[in-house]
């Protein structure tokens, strides 16, 4: 079976099949076409086959390569490079879809929970989850847990670490950890609030913390895979079961590169998924970061798409969202989204407790889920 990649390619009509070639080439064997010819079997099973070319605007056309399934194996790292790889450097080239087929996803297993999962977890089954982001660094850590007290009391869903919440040891780490889930267990009354610790340390002590945070009662972790790496990030899912977020730090450098790079649901969608995370947080349109509401929308589609066993994810539309956003935010995400936000609710007028218990009453209503 073979792996189908779709290309946008800023280029002319004249030279666009060179380009193409080109990239069928450098993507799999790196080769002067002489060197190819010596190896019949070189250029019939290994050289990326180009399935068409379509111009789809001004100076557009859509590329279609499909991939030997040798070629992909059974990491990500390996996947990153066949797909873009040396083309990363080639401008205007934006890898903007894949076609994974079953044979290849056997490869991952994928989240853990997604999206029905974490509604088990929680007890939600209806409605979107409130969540919020613990924040932030510097602040005693009796005032992180006053934050997670007044969000589970106000019926908050899931509380994540900041990804800026980063402790210099690991003793610091446990203590702040341990402190943070004793205070949340005392306050869900009941019921079962996530907990995920932000894991973001030197890379040989990433599984001991993570180990901790588990022992400790934390439900998992939000993980940055552009930070960490992809395939680290896939490990580290892998061996320690649980519930993880992706974080979208230094997603920019693969995406926000004009007319190159790579596509927000590639990212955030596709390679999350493949890497076992069970949502992805995105910069969302109307908040700090420049995007659009599309782009959120292909986001969550690509996250909710089928994908054999690969279980859908969340979507958590971030980066500045307030209460006014929220009902854009639904229009756009539904139901299996969450409602994350962060330096609001910590900002609020009325205080954390009341914030939270207005945002979960008016999705309460909204969605008439009885929980």
């Amino acid at each position: 079976m073979r792996l189908q990649a779709t290309y946008h390619l800023k280029s002319t009509g004249e030279n666009v099949m060179d380009l193409a070639r080109a990239m069928a080439i450098e993507l799999t064997v790196e080769v002067p076409e002489s060197v190819i010819d010596r190896y019949p079997d070189t250029s019939k099973n290994l050289v990326a086959r180009i399935e068409s070319v379509q111009e789809i605007g001004d100076r557009t056309h859509r590329l279609i390569l499909s991939f030997s399934g040798k070629l992909p194996g059974k990491d990500l790292t390996r996947w990153l490079n066949l797909l873009m790889g040396n083309c990363s450097m080639i401008p205007g080239v934006r890898l903007v879809d894949v076609e994974v087929p079953e044979e290849h996803l056997k490869s991952f297993r994928g989240p853990h929970h997604g999206i029905r999962g974490v509604r088990n977890i929680v007890g939600v089954m209806e409605r979107p989850l409130v969540a919020t982001a613990l924040k932030p660094r510097g602040a005693p850590v009796k005032d992180l847990q006053k934050i997670c007290r007044e969000f589970v009391v106000g019926g908050g869903d899931v509380i994540k670490d900041d990804h800026n919440l980063i402790d210099d040891s690991t003793t610091e780490f446990k203590q702040r950890v341990t402190a943070c889930v004793d205070t949340i267990r005392e306050s869900q009354n009941g019921r079962h609030v996530l907990y995920l610790v932000n894991l973001m340390s030197p890379d040989e002590t990433l599984e001991e913390r993570l180990s901790i945070a588990l022992e400790a009662g934390a439900d998992g972790a939000l993980l940055a895979p552009w930070v960490l790496g992809l395939d680290r990030t896939r490990h580290l899912i892998d061996q320690y079961p649980g519930v993880y977020l992706g974080h979208p730090s230094m997603s920019g450098v693969l995406t926000s590169q004009g007319e190159g790079g790579f596509s927000l649901p590639v990212v955030h969608g596709l390679f999350a998924r493949l890497a076992g995370l069970d949502g992805s947080v995105f910069v969302n349109a109307g908040g700090r970061f420049n995007t659009t509401r599309e782009e959120g929308r292909q986001i969550a589609e690509k996250l909710r798409s089928s994908m054999g066993h690969v279980q859908p994810g969340w979507a958590i539309p971030a980066g500045g969202m307030t209460p006014d956003r929220m009902g854009e935010m639904l229009e756009d995400y539904g139901s299996d989204s969450m409602i994350l936000m962060g330096g609001a609710l910590l900002a609020a007028e009325q205080g954390v407790t009341a914030l939270t218990r207005e945002i979960v009453a008016s999705l309460q209503e909204k969605f008439s889920a009885i929980d």
